[in-house]
């Protein structure tokens, strides 16, 4: 089973790319996985926040594969605590041979034709979050549900 993360937009934050990367790293000797980064919209000046979500949404749902389990995070997704989460990606490491496709958003979000190609939403928090952080925080917790599936220590 294979993972994959498509997000929005590129990691300008070289602090947060390393720790992303640490973490992808990490993974690795669980699960292939493998990062996927759509192209922000350019001529951004001249366009408004929805025109550009549109476009960025239309790329989005372009870059997500036909076959395998979508999981879009939303702040207006289900929340899971880190055992619950562990549970469910084991779960899905069974029943979902096509692979994983985790999406998170740009700077301003994806619009409602995401959220329906999605077979789960899932929020990491009722906050807004900015996408650089999810991606981050999202790795750490797929990182966490594999050492918990191992029963490697590192949970607390």
């Amino acid at each position: 089973m294979k993972l994959r993360l498509i997000t929005g937009g590129s990691h300008a934050d070289a602090e947060l790319a390393a720790a992303a990367e640490r973490y992808l790293n990490r993974i690795r000797h669980f699960f292939p996985i493998e990062v996927l980064e759509v192209a922000p919209e350019r001529g951004r000046q001249a366009q408004s926040d929805v025109a550009i979500m549109r476009a960025q949404s239309a790329r989005l749902l372009a870059a997500i594969p036909d076959r395998g389990y979508t999981v879009v995070l939303d702040e207006r997704g289900q929340t899971l605590d880190s055992l619950k989460f562990a549970k469910w990606l084991e779960r899905l490491t069974i029943d979902s041979p096509h692979g994983v496709h985790f999406v998170v958003g740009g700077d301003v979000g994806f619009d409602d034709t995401v959220r329906h190609r999605a077979d789960k939403l899932l929020s990491l928090s009722a906050m807004t979050l900015p996408h650089q952080f999810v991606r981050v925080i999202l790795l750490e917790q797929i990182y966490r549900a594999c050492t918990l599936m191992r029963n490697i220590p590192y949970h607390k």
